[in-house]
């Protein structure tokens, strides 16, 4: 039989379109296909998209070639994908087209055809065919699906700050306080995730919401390229679909009807609101039942299949958080009545154990727990505000009013909000009452973001006259951002909230928007000013006499470890803010991770050792399975949680009982891109060349000498800027990229910034002992990625 062959490509370069059109020319000669391209399939009046999706309906089997990532291609892959067609992927081979299908690399469990010429695609392509299981990829991908929802929306965010982005956010976060069930899919937090997750996050959700990025901004090509495959295989899945774009956003032809254009956020807060009642409404009147959503009937070891280890982002499984989580010191020590300040990098926990506290914090009806997470706020434009007072005194002191006056605000409208929700409401002439009529009155009634930015706006158009003193500015600072909102905020919470047992403000993301640039000291000055207003705040609001109550406010707040390290530096008195850093060097309480998980689905009195000796194999390469896994990743939970669950789908898709060597190998291979993405997501910004400078070491030795790093930097910085070549060689370990040699053969990867002191004292001392070159390794999670020897 003959099989029918579609063609998607992009028609731009026309130098690449000619040779997929010599390979489609040399397909139907051959006899054994009909290729037919998207160029044989016109539009006449219709829609583009109509027309090519109808064609890939017909045929049995697809070929798209993805050498430019097109969106349009992209799109038809995820839709093809979504109606278990056959799919063969191509790529032109040059150096800058391989960079970028290394750096996208959603499709490594696609096969691929790389090639030069059409004819040596042809070739391949037939060659290909002649040897093609009966099995498709949704097949294998499709296993471990989980069911629908309701009322669950899945959302794809951007890379980078707009206004656009920072609105939709806020809509989100409204939706959540309504009850739906938001999976974000979130680059600043996870990276990129396999395929398989984001298959399951579409399939099991009501409806998926995506936001496209304008040109010229961060990564935005590979971002536009990942969502737009998400596009269409939401499409495919009759899923509601809704794509926010902004002004700046170029997007393609086939498909920008489908496409909401931002243009200010009442109307998306309008639109938003009209698509999701429509889809949530679709959901409940059909339950959607189409044969194209119908769960896959796959045989499968069926413990395998339904081993689940819950969301490697904690944002994402709030709600089943408490059945698994693993309490630590640093837990304990929020839920003990202290301000602390919570350290560590991405994917250590800070999130989880502010989520599962502020939980266990709820539990207790005689708490107020008040959680401020802003995303991506307007740093900056704070920033220039205090770059205009000048004056070391003066910024000081517009940071601590700044502060004071958002944390006030925020437990007096958390304070209403929790008193509202109560059967009995708020009753007229109680001090609650009184309290939320003078936040009406001030006109405080926004979520924290937004006050945020109000207040920036405020500060930078109240100008100070020349020559006015310090006294009159301080004064004048006072007035532009808060008046005297804040003292009459005390006196009112200290009425309104007397009989609580504990007042808990958790903050987190505040470093959502660090960037490096040349205002990094000022941003410094910003976050080190909460710092030292937290204990203040606590301290003020202990505070009591004939006008003021006291009442017992505690303030924890979560911060990135590399941007601590460089705030800590603006500190006055450093040794007098109570900090905790959080790390998993204990490899046995990073086993615990997975074994909560395991035996939270497992009937009670089942052995946490079940799950390894169980379900996985006892050896990988001759040293115990768990051991190997933990040699081969970065000690964080997140990182553990993702690298198991991609071992089970490898095992659930080679129909394997248990997850063999093979499995754990292969997971090896997704892990290490997924961690590789997530650090340049996450130090991108601050550290300059990063993410060319790391493809630099792709191919290169695992070890390597002092002079062998600097050379691959300089390769992508240039040789001439040795000040910018140490910077880039310094990031690189601060990060954890590069390990240090302290010992022989001994390679030290320190988090914090008095460890990295220390490691290099000990390779200073190593070296001047041995008389060699100092030496550096690529950490093992990064180094299968870049296929290194």
């Amino acid at each position: 039989m003959k099989h029918k062959v579609f063609l998607g490509y992009s028609k731009n370069p026309q130098e690449l379109s000619q040779e997929i059109l010599q390979a489609a020319s040399t397909i139907n000669k051959s006899g054994i296909a009909e290729a037919k391209t998207w160029e044989d399939t016109p539009a006449t009046g219709r829609l583009i998209i109509e027309t090519v999706l109808k064609a890939i309906d017909e045929s049995t089997l697809c070929l798209f070639d993805v050498t430019t990532l097109s969106q349009n291609v992209l799109f038809e892959v995820g839709y093809a994908f979504s109606q278990q067609k056959h799919i063969l992927l191509s790529f032109q081979k040059t150096k800058e087209s391989m960079h970028d299908w290394r750096a996208f690399d959603v499709f490594s469990t696609i096969g691929c055809i790389f090639y030069e010429t059409g004819n040596e695609l042809a070739g391949r392509f037939l060659t290909g065919l002649a040897a093609a299981s009966e099995r498709t990829l949704w097949d294998d991908v499709s296993q471990t699906l989980e069911s629908h929802a309701p009322n669950t929306l899945f959302y794809v965010p951007t890379y980078h700050t707009s206004e656009a982005e920072r609105n939709l956010r806020r809509i989100i976060g409204r939706e959540k306080d309504l009850g739906t069930k938001v999976t974000t899919a979130d680059p600043a937090e996870q990276g990129s995730a396999p395929l398989a997750w984001y298959v399951n996050a579409v399939y099991s959700s009501t409806a998926t919401l995506l936001q496209m990025s304008g040109e010229g901004h961060d990564r935005n090509r590979l971002h536009n390229a990942r969502t737009a495959f998400i596009a269409g295989l939401a499409r495919g899945l009759n899923r509601p679909l809704m794509i926010v774009v902004d002004e700046e956003y170029r997007g393609p032809v086939d498909y920008k009807d489908i496409l909401y254009r931002y243009h200010n956020k009442k109307k998306l807060s309008e639109h938003f609101k009209i698509w999701t009642k429509n889809a949530f409404e679709v959901w409940n009147r059909d339950n959607f039942t189409p044969a194209a959503t119908s769960p896959p009937k796959v045989a499968l070891t069926a413990e395998l299949k339904n081993l689940k280890f819950g969301e490697y982002v904690a944002e994402n499984e709030a709600d089943t958080l408490d059945e698994y989580f693993v309490e630590t010191a640093e837990y304990e020590a929020i839920l003990r009545e202290n301000s602390v300040v919570f350290v560590g990098r991405k994917g250590m926990g800070k999130s989880a154990n502010m989520i599962r506290a502020s939980q266990s914090l709820r539990d207790d009806k005689r708490n107020l727990v008040c959680l401020i997470r802003p995303t991506n706020y307007d740093l900056d434009g704070l920033v220039s505000v205090l770059q205009s007072l000048g004056g070391d005194g003066n910024q000081a002191f517009l940071v601590e009013s700044f502060w004071r006056f958002l944390l006030y605000s925020e437990i007096a409208l958390s304070a209403v909000s929790a008193a509202e929700r109560l059967p009995a409401g708020i009753a007229p002439g109680t001090p609650i009452a009184t309290l939320r009529d003078y936040l009406s009155q001030k006109g405080i009634c926004d979520e924290f973001s937004v006050r945020l930015e109000k207040v920036i706006e405020d500060a930078r158009s109240d100008s100070a006259p020349r020559g006015q003193s310090l006294q009159k500015q301080r004064e004048r600072i006072t007035q532009a951002l808060h008046g005297d909102i804040v003292g009459n905020l005390r006196r009112l919470l200290g009425e309104a909230l007397r009989d609580r047992h504990r007042v808990a403000l958790l903050v987190d993301n505040l470093d959502s928007a660090w960037t490096r640039s040349a205002q990094l000291q000022s941003q410094a000055i910003l976050l080190v000013g909460l710092l030292g207003t937290v204990s203040r705040i606590a301290e003020d609001f202990q505070k009591e006499n004939n006008r003021l109550r006291s009442v017992n406010v505690t303030v924890s707040v979560f911060l990135r470890s590399d941007i601590y390290d460089e705030v800590i530096k603006e500190a006055r008195e450093p040794d007098k803010i109570n900090t905790k850093r959080i790390n998993w060097n204990q490899p046995e309480l990073l086993k615990r991770v997975m074994e909560e998980r395991y035996l939270a689905s497992r009937p009670t009195g089942t052995s946490p050792e079940e799950l390894w000796k169980r379900f996985f194999c006892e050896q990988v390469d001759g040293r115990p399975t768990l051991e190997h896994i933990l040699s081969v990743i970065l000690p964080r939970p997140r990182d553990l949680v993702f690298f198991c669950k991609a071992a089970v789908l490898n095992a659930a898709n080679a129909r394997h009982p248990v997850v063999e060597a093979s499995d754990i190998r292969e997971a090896e291979k997704s892990y290490s891109k997924f961690a590789l993405d997530a650090l340049i997501v996450e130090y991108g910004p601050t550290i300059r060349g990063l993410e060319d400078v790391i493809y630099e070491f792709t191919g290169s030795e695992r070890v390597l000498r002092r002079s062998s790093v600097l050379e691959l930097i300089g390769g992508v910085l240039g040789d001439g800027d040795i000040r910018a070549m140490e910077d880039c060689l310094e990031g690189l370990l601060q990060i954890s990229f590069l390990g240090i040699e302290v010992r022989e053969e001994e390679f030290a990867y320190p988090d914090r910034a008095d460890d990295l002191r220390k490691s290099k004292v000990l390779a200073r001392n190593f070296y001047r002992r041995t008389k060699r070159e100092m030496r550096f390794q690529v950490h093992p999670a990064y180094q299968n990625f870049l296929d290194m020897e």
